[in-house]
């Protein structure tokens, strides 16, 4: 069995078959994602809002060439609502628990996660992007892994040292730069998936360096980049060749591909770096994590295709009809207020100037002198009215209306109500919804492989550091296997819908603040029931049965609430019998204590050192993983 993360040792014949068979994919691959790029260009054109043309020539020169941003307005609106539905609420992911015995090491966990977020990786820079991209684009990817990397840094004494940092990290990918196999639509289906990355010559160093590269390579990796490369090509016919300026970025493929190994020829799944330009591999060896490291997600499900469906290409057609019309009345104006003069022949001399006021002699001024219009006033209300119709397409298509967008509707503004108005605003929220659960999705996926990630590689002991006390729970999981513990704790984002704001999350919480007092003075008055020595036996039967009821049903209502700590808030009074001892001793039963760790080698990657060092177990917090 090979050793995730280990290097895959082929011959020299079947290093340059798979060599063939992947520069062959590969330049397939890029055929057809050059018609994407196209397509990814164009749309961030339209959001741009940037005209076709610098300067208009129809219907004269300098003709009116404003691009109205229907798009981004949509965008950044959809945007805004999102992030701040994702980020409102604390902590991003919360961990509930499958089993009973595992309930006391749920929180741990999801605090655990919670500061590895805000300490060691920028989730919100990366969902900024990401949503930006996802929103106009229809579809997103976020890469994550294990980084292993050495920095240099000065000590007090003054010299300097080599620091190994090791941590989780999530990462925004652009779609432009991720390359799917030609010809197959389902990214799981696909028997690779390539992430294109560039490297200055000091980060190549440094992943020499670091021994994640070969140094017999280097000189070769430098010396052809691949954009030159391109150029070189397309100048070969040419009889002159101008002067290109040097290309200051190494163009590399991490690649997760699934490849034929061993005397069973298995498709074995491998992390691949390919540098194109040499058709060589700059690094080769075993998935150190037992699945892909890219995960998309998509804002609309586009059924058949790899690609979701995105604002841009929904409003495109839209924005250009609008900005159309708005071009065509500012031309309009622009003729309505030029006036044009007609003069009987040698009665007006030519070049005569016109200002306001002046007065021009003429014999018959019904005949000689005459004031012509060529803009029609009469046609900007008709256009007017074809613009906003337009407007309200484009308003239904993408879901942001004037409530969305935080100003008051003009259609019945006058009658609203209060009521009336939160109503619609919920009812209009109800298609935001939809693309926060597709988001929520994704998400979960990534935090729940985040929590893989610190099992497999996380330091041992570290995170009694961080957590104190409670890290003996967090120390506890980190060291099961992920299979083991993930059909035990769930991961998920905690943020929900979209449609509950802040003035309506407040009277929920108000009345759901009333329902668990009521509860608590009901229990405390069973408790005083339960230990009142007088009491006979057969009625604390019963209330230790009326208890249970009423905690089984409470906790119904506070999860219809949609709040997550149903445990926290709704405690019971009297426990079942077999969760009574659910905690330590159960969850050490079923291996929650000093296990052996379940070790993956940490790596590197195309943004940071991820994948892939020679495999080791979660060590100690001095020695480190890897």
């Amino acid at each position: 069995m090979q050793e995730p993360g280990a290097p895959v040792k082929l011959t020299e014949t079947e290093l340059q078959k798979l060599t063939d068979h992947f520069s062959n994919e590969l330049d397939e691959a890029m055929d057809a994602h050059e018609e994407l790029e196209g397509r990814l260009d164009e749309r961030d054109q339209a959001y741009r809002a940037e005209p076709k043309e610098k300067r208009k020539t129809f219907p004269w020169p300098g003709a009116a060439n404003i691009e109205i941003p229907i798009i981004a307005i949509a965008c950044d609106s959809i945007a805004a609502r999102l992030l701040n539905t994702i980020f409102s609420v604390e902590p991003l992911w919360t961990a509930t628990a499958l089993r009973r015995e595992v309930e006391a090491y749920a929180k741990p966990v999801e605090h655990s996660l919670d500061w590895s977020r805000k300490n060691e990786f920028d989730m919100y820079g990366t969902m900024r992007k990401s949503t930006n991209e996802l929103i106009r684009h229809g579809w997103c990817w976020y890469k994550l892994g294990w980084e292993v990397f050495t920095q240099p840094v000065w000590t007090v004494g003054g010299g300097l040292e080599e620091r190994v940092v090791r941590r989780p990290n999530i990462y925004h990918v652009l779609n432009r730069d991720m390359i799917t196999q030609a010809g197959v639509e389902d990214d799981e289906q696909s028997e690779w998936i390539a992430q294109r990355f560039r490297l200055t010559d000091n980060q190549l160093r440094m992943r020499v360096h670091n021994g994640y590269y070969e140094e017999d390579d280097f000189d070769d990796f430098m010396e052809q980049k691949e954009d030159i490369y391109r150029v070189h090509q397309a100048m070969q016919s040419s009889s002159f060749t101008p002067p290109i300026a040097k290309e200051k970025l190494n163009t590399f493929y991490e690649t997760c591909i699934d490849w034929p190994y061993g005397p069973d020829k298995i498709p074995t799944p491998m992390l691949a770096t390919f540098h194109r330009p040499t058709r060589k591999f700059a690094r080769l060896v075993f998935n150190p994590y037992g699945w892909r490291m890219h995960k998309k997600a998509k804002f609309i499900e586009w059924e058949g295709h790899s690609e979701g469906y995105g604002i841009a290409a929904r409003l495109g057609g839209m924005q250009s009809e609008i900005s159309t019309i708005h071009r065509q009345q500012l031309d309009n104006g622009t003729i309505s207020n030029t006036k044009f003069f007609l003069g009987k022949r040698n009665v007006v001399r030519t070049n005569t100037p016109i200002w306001p006021g002046r007065v021009l002699g003429v014999n018959d001024p019904d005949h000689d002198l005459k004031v012509m219009d060529l803009g029609t006033p009469g046609a900007f209300q008709a256009m007017r009215m074809l613009e906003m119709q337009a407007l309200m397409y484009a308003e239904r298509s993408s879901g942001v209306s004037d409530y969305q967008l935080g100003r008051e509707s003009n259609i019945g503004a006058s009658r609203a109500t209060a009521t009336g108005t939160l109503a619609i605003i919920q009812e209009g929220n109800r298609r935001f919804d939809l693309n926060i659960r597709d988001m929520r999705a994704a998400l979960s996926y990534v935090g729940g492989r985040l929590l893989e990630l610190n099992q497999i590689f996380r330091p041992r002991g570290m995170m009694y550091w961080v957590q104190g006390e409670e890290g003996r729970m967090t120390e506890a999981v980190l060291n099961l296997p992920p299979e083991f513990s993930a059909s035990k704790l769930s991961i998920e984002l905690t943020a929900s819908t979209a449609t509950v704001n802040r003035a309506v999350e407040k009277q929920e919480l108000i009345a759901l603040m009333g329902l668990t007092e009521r509860y608590h003075q009901a229990m405390a008055q069973i408790a005083m029931v339960l230990f009142n020595p007088q009491v006979p036996g057969p009625a604390k039967e019963y209330f230790v049965k009326a208890s249970k009821s009423a905690t089984m049903l409470m906790r119904r209502v506070v999860q219809a609430f949609d709040q997550k700590s149903v445990n926290d808030l709704v405690p019971a009074l009297v426990e079942d019998q077999e969760g009574g001892n659910a905690g330590q001793g159960g969850a050490q039963a079923e291996g929650f204590g000093n296990g052996g760790g379940f070790g993956y080698p940490p790596g590197n990657g195309s943004d940071g050192y991820m994948a892939g060092l020679p495999s080791v177990s979660r060590g100690s917090a001095g020695s480190g993983a890897g």
